[in-house]
């Protein structure tokens, strides 16, 4: 099952009053964990029984033991008590498995919630195989891949009853990275702002989050694809005018990234939509534009861009170059892709 997968599953036993007595929350992606501990805070007590049965731990200030003792505690006037151990990453393998003993037959009327963010347990001790004996939760918690983050956005607009629609998503998802939390702040913060069933546009974006709905690296993209060079060297003349906030080195990487795209447009000629999608690991709804973009370039001439972009990032790190700043880099880049 994958993370996401999981995640849902897991949220809707916890809103449906399902409780496990241990959860082993671990992995890279930290997003996935906050949520889930932060809905057994909200889910698993009444808010006038968290005084008494919801105690908070840090892993760099709390020991095996001291877990321990606090999870066998009887609940005070409520028919359970939480116990979340947060930053547990800071301990070491082998203080994790002294609390086996405890894992294999935990306090029924105690939820432990442990939070190991940013790395696995190793998978080749016991402890994880030990929790799930018991009767308790592992969840992993991976990275998402870059493809499935807009419909995540998408998704997650949804659920507060707000249209995000595909364009905006690949926006948000571009601009923001890969930091899941990061990107879901924003999403909640555009959220706040656009009326329940109305739809977050591209400004609504540009006004609360600063992604200029003209200048940014998918209008670029889309103006080189369509060969519109006044329009990419209106958008590269914005970006050498703002470097701080549309740096070379992450324009080079979009567009190494795009033209390889490309390439791979070419190689899968005869395909599907669907099947091109699941090459390019886009959505299906790009693969329109990816297919008339690379019909705007051949394969040769994709080719020859990706020696170009190769060549602006030697001089960019001032190798062969001639002083020119990244602005004019940027410029003449444009100008010889679509020369």
């Amino acid at each position: 099952m994958s993370t996401l997968e999981d995640y849902k599953r897991i949220m809707a036993d916890l809103r449906g009053g399902k409780f496990k007595p241990v959860y082993m929350l671990h992995g890279e992606e930290g997003f996935f964990i906050d949520r889930i501990a932060l809905e057994i805070e909200r889910t698993a007590l009444a808010e006038e029984e968290r005084d008494f049965n919801q105690t908070v731990l840090y892993g760099r200030d709390s020991d095996p033991d001291m877990v321990k003792d606090t999870c066998l505690r009887f609940p005070m006037m409520a028919e359970r008590q939480v116990v979340i151990v947060r930053e547990m990453q800071s301990w070491r393998i082998d203080q994790l498995e002294k609390l086996e003993p405890y894992l294999k037959k935990p306090s029924p009327t105690t939820v432990l919630v442990m939070c190991y963010k940013h790395k696995k347990v190793d998978g080749r001790k016991s402890v994880l195989k030990t929790i799930q004996k018991g009767g308790g939760q592992v969840f992993t918690s991976d990275k998402i891949r870059e493809e499935k983050l807009p419909d995540l956005l998408i998704s997650f607009a949804k659920k507060q009853k707000r249209k995000l629609g595909n364009a905006e998503a690949a926006l948000l998802a571009t601009h923001l990275g890969s930091d899941l939390s990061k990107a879901m702040k924003e999403v909640e913060k555009v959220c706040l702002v656009t009326e329940e069933g109305g739809a977050i546009t591209s400004d609504i974006i540009q006004r609360y989050i600063g992604i200029s709905k003209d200048y940014n690296i998918f209008e670029l993209q889309n103006a080189i694809g369509n060969r519109d060079a006044l329009k990419a060297q209106r958008i590269a003349d914005h970006f050498a005018a703002d470097q701080k906030d549309n740096p070379f080195v992450l324009t080079l990487g979009f567009l190494n990234t795009y033209f390889a795209k490309l390439a791979l447009v070419h190689s899968a000629k005869g395909k599907s939509s669907t099947e091109i999608a699941g090459v390019l690991k886009v959505s299906p709804y790009f693969v329109r534009d990816y297919v008339a973009h690379a019909q705007n370039y051949s394969l040769g001439k994709v080719v020859e861009v990706q020696r170009h972009l190769r060549q602006f990032d030697l001089r960019s790190k001032g190798l062969g170059g001639d002083g020119s700043d990244q602005g004019e880099l940027l410029r003449e880049l444009v100008a010889k892709v679509m020369a």
